[in-house]
């Protein structure tokens, strides 16, 4: 135990030391620290978003880790790379125990040094990729296999099936179907052994299989549901895609096995792998190369080496390949390691070695330490640390998006709360879920965009770029940056001529990644047109209006529209009231309401008004009648609109008819008034009505809350519905009509059109022409 103690010491050591010391490395901390920061930011810990985007690439574990210390932490390097040092910490102990088990307590603590002190694993621990807690969970599944192939006794079986079950199912959260490639050896070597019928016909075997998929699949399927075409381009990128097509362009021949992982294996085991050349020749000498059945191999002997021949032979094959894919690899091999020095130089692993050897691994350890306190100060382009010290001073203080132009910078949105886009000027960007945009689409906003853009530009493309804004009427100025970059500062667009836009979603109480995502789009469409405000069509916050969900379930999935400075205004809905919470929403500065249940907004000069009702009480409440009467006759907008919680029409599944009190009661208001639109919540799917008395009726209820499946196919009123995904719909008013679309969570319009406007005035017969 002591032994046990002083090895879990230095592991600690090796595992912590320095983890913060240096800045983002691009590309891959780039990805997964700034993907880290938008879990925390927006709450949504299901969707990753990569600046506020759907990003897809790898599943969630490395990103849970770095979100859950930056949460715990704030947000700095060091937060974001413990959760590395716990799952390096934790892989060595997995390895120390396999060992242990399978031999003896010094061959677990060799092995375990062995592991901590690779330049590899040791280097990966520094790194933020999935793969360093792939290995962990990887590590404990060979542990867990052997622990279940070894045991005796069913209720220790039993246990370490389901310790099984879960680590592959946590592997599989780190890296997806990769975790495939570290379960094939454990395949062959129950193959090779003849245990494969009997270890397989098992209910434990059952139980495990289960376990795994009820873990692994969890965070697949909440994906699946929340993002239309999640479940193809999993299949595309994280099977087909990289191990059979050249599409994601990671040294796809078939010899560049030779210099990506062969000098990893050779080098990165380094210094340990000295006692390899050894050993394969006393085994040669000694004839212990002879052929003889497999079932006849010592079953520890077959393990190890179907542990590393396996999935080293997959990985040479596929079409993708980077060193740090065969980073799970260095557990077994650590034990193989261990093994060889045991037995060429038995005499320098006990008590009694000599002094030397101790010097030496002493030496080596503050090496390894040094180094990567070291790695803070090497100058290198990848750090984006450095990197915005050298450009934030030149960057306007108010509002501003700054643009990246085919470079790796990812990492900026870790160091500012600006916006940040990747842009490209490439005919074959890397395929993620959601495509980069053009660098050509980013120029083409700016002369509707109402704050600055910063384009971060390499020599390469800057005359391109210039070109394009240049073309595009802006005014800018140009500033250098850090070596090759330039930095073109673009001014905002001079205000548009009586423009209006707003957006609308209803039941937004949910919290959840559909909110969060839908969210993020309506950020996206502000950042390429500005948005006037947003309406909240009633149950804003949680099932009984509930204060304490209001940062979960409003403040984080629009932290970026508020830190815009985009303005929303609220209804109230059933939910809203049904706690008796109601105050809390009335008087809350980020809802606009300020004290009333019933009220209006002029947008633009006289433009637009929107009258904001309460319908919980309006049926029963003469005095917002009257005022409702008279604010719509007394107006002088060009556009009238009416918001509010139920609908007057519409019918849903489990709704079939519309409160008809309800419409009695203001259908004559509205037409007198002469309401052009009237938007709703309340049934928590989208829907475009046909006009009915010159009023066109739209229903935005699923912007959080979402009944799938709802709209009714045989209903002669719906124009266009849609039950699938969460909604938002985005109005832009000028003097002659109203432009509409309804967006999804990838900003995919699902439905749009054009409302004229009578030269005459009158609104009550105005007609929706579809795109």
């Amino acid at each position: 135990m002591k032994k046990f103690f002083g090895l879990l010491l230095l592991l600690i050591i090796l595992a912590f030391a320095f983890q913060g010391s240096r800045g983002i490395w691009e590309p891959d901390e780039g990805y997964y620290i700034g993907i880290a920061r938008d879990m925390v930011e927006t709450g949504d810990w299901i969707v990753p978003q990569l600046n506020l985007r759907p990003f897809l690439d790898k599943p969630p574990i490395v990103y849970w880790g770095s979100a859950f210390m930056m949460d715990q932490f704030g947000f700095n390097e060091w937060s974001a790379r413990i959760p590395l040092a716990v799952w390096f910490l934790l892989t060595a102990v997995f390895v120390y125990l396999l060992g242990k088990d399978m031999f003896d307590e010094k061959t677990g603590i060799l092995s375990a040094l062995i592991y901590a002190t690779s330049p590899i694993p040791f280097v990966a621990a520094n790194i933020v990729t999935p793969d360093t807690p792939l290995t962990v969970w990887v590590s404990a599944m060979f542990l867990g296999f052997w622990k279940v192939f070894r045991s005796q006794s069913k209720p220790r079986r039993l246990m370490w099936e389901f310790f099984l079950g879960v680590s592959g199912g946590l592997a599989f959260l780190s890296k997806g179907p990769a975790t495939f490639v570290y379960m094939a050896p454990v395949f062959f070597f129950l193959l090779a052994s003849g245990n494969l019928k009997a270890y397989c016909l098992r209910w434990g075997f059952l139980m495990c299989s289960l376990l795994f998929v009820a873990v692994g699949a969890s965070w697949y399927v909440a994906v699946i549901y929340y993002i239309p075409g999640a479940l193809h381009y999993f299949l595309e990128s994280q099977v087909t895609g990289r191990l059979f097509t050249e599409e994601f362009n990671r040294n796809p021949e078939w010899y560049t096995f030779t210099y990506v992982y062969l000098p990893v294996v050779l080098f990165g085991t380094l210094p340990w792998s000295v006692a390899w050349l050894p050993r394969i020749i006393h085994l040669y000498k000694n004839r212990g190369f002879e052929k003889k059945p497999l079932r006849q191999w010592d079953r520890r002997t077959l393990f190890l080496s179907m542990l590393v021949i396996v999935p080293f032979v997959i990985f040479c094959s596929a079409s993708s390949k980077l060193p740090l894919y065969i980073l799970p690899l260095f557990a077994p091999l650590s034990l193989i390691s261990a093994l060889c020095w045991i037995r060429w130089k038995p005499d320098w692993i006990g008590s009694n070695r000599p002094l030397t050897v101790t010097l030496f691994f002493a030496f080596w350890v503050i090496l390894l330490v040094t180094v990567r306190g070291g790695m803070a100060y090497w100058p290198t382009d990848r750090d984006t640390r450095a990197f915005w010290e050298e450009v934030k001073d030149k960057i306007p203080k108010d509002r501003s998006e700054l643009v990246v132009v085919n470079m790796r910078r990812r990492g900026l949105g870790f160091y500012t709360d600006y916006g940040v886009e990747m842009v490209t000027t490439k005919s074959n960007p890397y395929p993620a879920f959601t495509e980069t945009e053009r660098l050509s689409e980013e120029v083409h906003e700016l002369p509707t965009c109402g704050h600055h853009h910063v384009f971060f530009v390499r020599d390469r493309e800057y005359e391109e770029a210039l070109e394009l804004i240049q073309n595009s009427g802006a005014t800018y100025n140009i500033q250098n940056g850090p070596e090759g970059v330039h930095i073109i500062t673009v001014d905002p667009a001079s205000p548009e001529v009586q423009v209006v836009r707003l957006a609308a979603l209803g039941d937004t109480r949910t919290g959840d990644s559909g909110q969060i995502q839908l969210g993020s789009a309506l950020y996206h469409t502000d950042e390429t047109n500005p948005l006037n405000g947003i309406v909240l069509l009633g149950d804003n916050i949680s099932f009984r209006g509930e204060p304490e969900y209001f940062e979960d379930h409003f403040v984080r999935p629009y932290d970026a529209l508020l830190d815009a400075g985009v303005s929303f205004f609220a209804v109230l809905g059933n939910h809203d009231i049904k706690g008796g919470f109601s105050s809390f929403q009335l008087n809350h500065p980020y809802l606009n309401m300020k004290g009333r249940r019933y009220y209006s907004e002029m947008f633009g000069e006289e433009l637009v008004e929107c009258f904001m009702l309460d319908t919980n009480t309006i049926v029963g409440d003469p005095q917002q009648i009257s005022w409702l009467n008279k604010s719509l006759q007394e107006s002088p907008a060009t556009w009238k609109i009416v918001a509010m919680h139920e609908p007057l029409y519409g019918a849903i599944e489990r709704r079939p008819e519309a409160d008809e009190q309800l419409r009695e009661r203001l259908e004559p208001i509205f037409v007198k008034g002469g309401v052009d639109l009237a938007l709703s919540g309340h049934n928590h799917v989208y829907q475009r009505r046909v006009p009915v008395k010159g009023i066109h009726y739209f229903t935005a209820g699923s912007g959080g809350k979402l009944d799938r499946g709802q709209n009714l196919p045989d209903d002669p009123g719906l124009v266009v519905g849609n039950d699938e995904t969460n909604v938002a719909l985005i109005l832009e008013f000028d003097e002659k009509e109203c432009r509409f679309k309804a967006i999804n969570v990838l900003e995919q319009v699902v439905d749009e059109g054009v409302i004229p406007k009578e030269d005459s005035g009158h609104i009550g017969k105005t007609e929706t022409v579809d795109q």
